[in-house]
């Protein structure tokens, strides 16, 4: 049976980020919606669902796809995170988002977010082809670059 275009380019996604991060992704299901918005709920362009192992993503206008997909990836990964590594990503964001946010690229008000937010956005910047500004703090990036793999 031949690959959907949706399947494959899921696929070529999974193969950029850590082999032990899509380890962390067996048994999930992905499901494409086509508007900017979830079917059925306007206020969100994706979620994940530990428990039913299920990651959906829209076709938001904002953000392209394989970054709403690398962001939603990137709430499994946290679940996984040890205390430890969550407070040095905390104690990092606390320590550089200020600065950065003055900075003329960076649209400030998408860092007022929980620092969960703000790791999947920048998890997903790293791996992303399309980078965004806003997520491209070298300290953060380099953060995501030494996660365990």
């Amino acid at each position: 049976m031949k690959k959907s275009e949706e399947q494959s380019d899921i696929e070529k996604t999974l193969s950029k980020i850590p082999k032990s991060h899509r380890g962390l992704l067996r048994g999930y299901d992905f499901k494409l919606h086509s508007g900017n918005t979830l079917n059925g709920d306007d206020d969100h362009i994706g979620y994940m669902d530990a428990e039913e192992e299920e990651i959906a993503v829209a076709a938001p206008w904002n953000y392209g796809r394989e970054f709403a997909t690398l962001h939603e990836i990137a709430h499994v990964v946290w679940e996984h995170l040890g205390k430890d590594i969550k407070r040095e990503w905390q104690k990092l964001v606390n320590k550089t988002k200020k600065k950065h946010n003055q900075k003329p690229h960076v649209q400030s008000d998408s860092l007022d977010q929980s620092a969960e937010e703000i790791f999947c956005m920048c998890y997903a910047n790293y791996y992303t082809k399309h980078k965004l500004a806003t997520y491209s703090h070298p300290e953060w990036l380099k953060f995501i670059e030494n996660l365990p793999k």
